[in-house]
């Protein structure tokens, strides 16, 4: 047992300089990205490509994330902690390096995907000792009210500065910044990491590499289809449908390859729950409201004339709202009360949000306006963050957890995202062009001079955007009303009485209750709440 450590340092490193190096290792682990998404305009403008191919390699390195997930493991176990993050910061350093140097954008959407692929093993290793560190006890749901609003607050923040650093020098300054981290990081993993393995030694062969690449091809396909849909005009191109086939195949190959092997690459077994179930429509309603965060760029861009640097210091009003989200939840899981409550708090926040954005379509708006919209959107996002993935990976054994956990992380941060942001995308653009023809009847060619006609055309495009943009969210609120009583009816997996008579015994006491039970045919009926 000499030759394991299930620590992450050397044992010359002292507790305090440990937890120093944990939380910087974390906060950087958390920050690095591939395609920052306040810098799309400028990189588009700069490499001539559309943006779609840029929104592709944000979906991409989600992807590569979720598929190398079920992999950590597996690599814990073989290889030495020193050599995963060495490896793992090279690799992101070197493909940084080449997003900030290509020119052809297929190739920054490979180099997202890698870095997305090596990006978790990083996060992995430092997020089991924090684990401990937060919740010694190994309670899910105080760690989650921590992490969260950690992240989320961390990731809205570096983006904000990001962005800023980009505007003062280039976009690929950032990159550049990313590289010298990564190397930064890779020589205080050799100072300071140890070089002990976790456990016995296991052998690599046995993964499926394959069923890893259908799975990646698969999801890249989907993300394909959704971040090219509108502009393509669907089905209407050619590319379109090849990656929706492609996906459609390579997901179905890969699901019946799962069924032969020994030691499969992803299980679905956990899909036959159906708390596991609910928990996928949960995660489809939190997208209902996260995708819109593309109208409301829309408007702050379109509008109201914000830069990016505005645009994201709107991301920094969240959070007050996120830190309040963590507040509320670590208290209420800590005393274990139920999580139906706090889930409904989280889509009453973000009904409130877009009930408010609807009303605030205007052509002017005060930008002090947007703190309580926004704060709210925090609290929405923190809390259904914390409370949905606990529900999700509350009861589920780890192995179960370990080979499903990458397909639940691709519905949510990449199928049900990419799917409501394209959606509300192609449904403004069709209520603008219907706000526009219905705005030029009022138009007449012969009583306007060209001058008085083009000066109005302006005027014209603003009300059809702020139009389309208030029938978007309208639609966004109606649906935030059913899903509020859908979370409100349903059960979560707590025990109720269904019988009338049961609740009327337990309101007169047991001697009561027992009366009325020993009645003939008046047994009580006990279900899930």
């Amino acid at each position: 047992m000499s030759d394991y450590n299930r620590g992450l340092f050397k044992d010359w490193v002292p507790k305090p300089l440990q937890l120093l190096l944990i939380i910087v290792f974390t906060v950087i682990n958390i920050s690095i990205g591939s395609v920052y998404t306040g810098n799309i305009a400028m990189m588009t403008g700069d490499l001539g490509t559309m943006p779609e191919y840029l929104v592709w390699a944000n979906y991409a390195a989600a992807i590569g994330l979720a598929a190398a997930l079920t992999l950590f493991l597996r690599v814990k176990m073989r290889f030495r902690v020193k050599e995963t993050l060495v490896v793992s910061y090279s690799i992101v350093a070197v493909f940084s390096y080449i997003i900030a140097t290509t020119n052809v954008p297929e190739v920054i959407v490979a180099a997202s995907f890698i870095i997305g692929f090596f990006k978790i093993f990083p996060i992995m290793e430092f997020m089991l000792p924090l684990m401990a560190i937060i919740s010694g006890e190994g309670s899910k749901g105080k760690f989650y009210a921590v992490f969260y609003p950690f992240a989320i607050i961390l990731g809205n923040v570096s983006g904000y500065y990001i962005i800023k650093l980009a505007y003062q020098t280039t976009w690929q300054y950032p990159h550049y910044l990313t590289l010298a981290i990564c190397l930064l990081l890779v020589m205080l993993s050799v100072v300071f990491i140890h070089e002990k393995r976790f456990s016995r030694k296991l052998p690599f062969s046995q993964v499926d590499w394959l069923s890893i690449l259908l799975f990646s091809v698969s999801m890249m396909c989907l993300a394909y289809f959704f971040s090219f849909g509108k502009t393509l005009n669907w089905f209407q191109s050619e590319s379109i449908r090849f990656s929706f086939w492609g996906m459609l195949v390579s997901f179905a190959v890969m699901t019946l390859r799962q069924l032969n092997l020994k030691r499969p690459y992803a299980s679905f077994e956990i899909f036959t729950k159906s708390n596991v179930l609910n928990v996928l429509l949960l995660l489809a309603f939190t997208a209902v409201f996260l995708g819109t965060g593309s109208i409301q760029s829309i408007y702050t861009s379109g509008v109201l004339g914000y830069d990016a640097i505005t645009n994201a210091s709107l991301n920094l009003m969240m959070i007050p709202g996120v830190l309040i989200g963590g507040i509320v939840s670590y208290p209420w899981y800590k005393s274990e009360r139920s999580t139906k409550m706090l889930i409904f708090s989280g889509f009453a926040a973000f009904f409130l949000y877009s009930v408010m954005m609807y009303f605030m379509m205007v052509p002017e708006m005060n930008y002090g306006n947007w703190f309580l919209p926004m704060m709210l959107k925090g609290y929405g996002m923190a809390v259904l963050f914390i409370a949905v993935w606990f529900y999700t990976l509350d009861k589920l054994p780890m192995e179960q957890l370990l080979q499903s956990i990458g397909l639940v992380m691709t519905f949510r941060s990449v199928i049900t995202t990419a799917l409501f942001t394209s959606l509300y995308s192609w449904l403004q653009y069709k209520f603008q062009w219907d706000s526009v023809n219905n705005l030029a009847v009022y138009f007449d060619g012969n009583l306007l001079s060209l001058q008085n006609a083009l000066g109005g055309y302006k005027n014209l495009q603003v009300n059809a955007v702020l139009a389309a943009n208030k029938k978007v969210f309208g639609l966004v609120s109606l649906a935030g009303l059913g899903i509020m009583v859908f979370v409100l009816q349903h059960h979560f997996e707590k025990l109720r009485f269904t019988s009338l008579r049961v609740l009327r015994a337990k309101l007169y006491g047991k001697r009561g209750k027992r009366k009325m039970l020993d009645k003939p045919g008046m047994a009580a009926t006990v279900t899930k709440y």
